[in-house]
């Protein structure tokens, strides 16, 4: 995690309960669950697994619902793999980057959003559109991948093992 702040579940209960939601017992076991993790990014399956292990059954709707409302007040974020993978979750505080998830293997590689300051601004003045960096990831082929045959960009914007300027 890239800030230096210290999750633990008091912090996590007290922004959950400033943030004017109610502390029920599924969302502190999801919270319990995503702290628990040695995964950094956590499927919400895996969340499910935990907290049916730790508490008895939870339905998924109530564990899609409880991270979305976590995501919506900053504590999760949810990075979307494409290709039909399931996305999966990851505890935040002060979200400072974007990701790079290869479509491929699934490593997930974290870029500072100053970075991409220089293409927010485009899509800003250009086209009249902000982004929402908590849902922006890049898909594509890191370094040890290539692209899969048949895919209709079968090189993407990558030129001779290297990923071409914009």
């Amino acid at each position: 995690m890239s800030s230096d702040v210290i999750l633990t579940e008091d912090l996590l209960i007290e922004k959950i309960q400033n943030a004017g939601l109610r502390v029920t017992l599924p969302r502190r076991a999801i919270v319990r669950a995503l702290l628990a993790s040695p995964e950094s990014f956590i499927s919400a399956q895996m969340i499910m697994d935990q907290v049916s292990a730790d508490t008895g059954q939870v339905e998924a709707s109530t564990v899609y619902r409880t991270l979305e409302d976590l995501g919506r007040i900053g504590l999760v974020h949810h990075i979307h793999h494409g290709n039909g993978v399931p996305g999966t979750w990851r505890l935040t505080v002060n979200h400072d980057h974007e990701h790079l998830v290869c479509e491929n293997c699934g490593k997930t590689i974290e870029v500072p959003h100053g970075q991409f300051a220089p293409l927010y601004q485009v899509l800003r003045e250009t086209y009249g559109f902000q982004t929402n960096p908590h849902h922006f990831t890049f898909l594509g082929y890191c370094d040890s991948c290539d692209p899969q045959t048949g895919h209709p960009h079968p090189h993407g914007t990558r030129q001779e093992g290297k990923a071409s300027p914009a």
